[in-house]
Formats: C-alpha cells, sequence, structure tokens
C-alpha cells in the first residue's frame, strides 16, 4: 500500500522574512517503512533549509551582493506591476516611476517592496516616483 510523508518547517531568516520549505512525498510501506521514510523526507527538507540559509548569509556579508541595481531591484517586482512601471538612475539611487496611474493596491505593493530596500516615496506631482539607495543602509 502507497502513503504519503510530508514535512515542512518554517526558518526565520530576518526581522520579518521567513523561509518555508516543504516536502510532500509518496512511498510504498512494503518497501520502506514509515519511520525510515519520515527521516528521509526531514532529513532533505532540513538539508535544504540549512544550505538557503548559508548561501543567505554569503550574500549578506558579500559587499557586492548590497549594491541594488536597475536590473536587480525590477526583478523584485512583480510582473504584473512592471510593465506599468520605469526604472532609471540618478547618481547613488534607483528611481521607480508610474507610466499610469497604479491605483491603491499596487502603489501600496511597490511601496512595500522600496521600503524593504531601504527606499522612499517622493510626492512631487507628475514627477512622482520611489527612490532607492544604491547601496543597502545608505538611506538619506
Amino acid at each position: 500500500m502507497k502513503y504519503t510523508v510530508y514535512y515542512g518547517r518554517k526558518v526565520r531568516i530576518a526581522e520579518y522574512d521567513m523561509l518555508e520549505v516543504g516536502l510532500s512525498q509518496e512511498f510504498d510501506d512494503s518497501v520502506t517503512a514509515h519511520d525510515v521514510a519520515f527521516a528521509a523526507v526531514r532529513e532533505k527538507v532540513d538539508s535544504w533549509i540549512e544550505r538557503e540559509i548559508a548561501r543567505i548569509r554569503e550574500l549578506g556579508r558579500d559587499p557586492q551582493s548590497s549594491k541594488l541595481t536597475i536590473d536587480s531591484v525590477s526583478k523584485m517586482i512583480p510582473l504584473d506591476l512592471r510593465k506599468d512601471l520605469f526604472f532609471e538612475e540618478d547618481g547613488d539611487h534607483i528611481l521607480i516611476r508610474s507610466r499610469k496611474y497604479l491605483g491603491q493596491e499596487a502603489f501600496r505593493r511597490i511601496a512595500e517592496i522600496a521600503e524593504s530596500l531601504g527606499g522612499e516615496y517622493v510626492s512631487a506631482g507628475k514627477d512622482s516616483h520611489f527612490k532607492i539607495p544604491k547601496r543597502r543602509g545608505d538611506q538619506q
């Protein structure tokens, strides 16, 4: 008889960020005992989490990875919103401008992303934009 084993974990990786990993795998009880199957699935999930945490910590130590580019910022914005925006460099900042009226929900989503990158919204009428420092921690 076949059975399915699921194991999942959530790990806090930053003040407001969680990493969640889960694996569901089907086994045949005539070949694999329940406790062995669970241990195998748990081990796989734990190894994925450890590897991802190590990768994230390494990125945090690398000064080059903390420098933002237009490409890296645009990739952080969902595709459905990206089509309504354009990105430009302005000295030590990346500016995100809208091509049209975004609406409340789209604006909120972009504002959350900009704030998570240390940016802010600059209200200037038709010249309004989000201003994100290229180097994380360089907020002015």
